[in-house]
């Protein structure tokens, strides 16, 4: 079930990938701007929605330059 997650104020913007739900319950929190997910398919998730969310953007740009 997911859940609000608190992080601690950081110098700056940063940018940060919750894993999947793992068996016993727990997920990971990464901050991806500074090391990538260990496990390559939390990899290859947080790359799909890297990707999906640069075109969101791109398409916002489009339509409100």
């Amino acid at each position: 079930m997911a859940s609000d997650i608190t992080l601690p104020a950081q110098q700056g913007p940063g940018l940060y990938y919750v894993s999947s739900e793992q068996p016993d319950g727990t997920t990971t929190v990464t901050r991806i701007d500074r090391q990538p997910p260990d496990d390559p398919r939390e990899r290859a998730l947080c790359r799909a929605l890297l990707l999906h969310a640069l075109a969101e953007l791109d398409r916002a740009n489009r339509s409100h330059p």
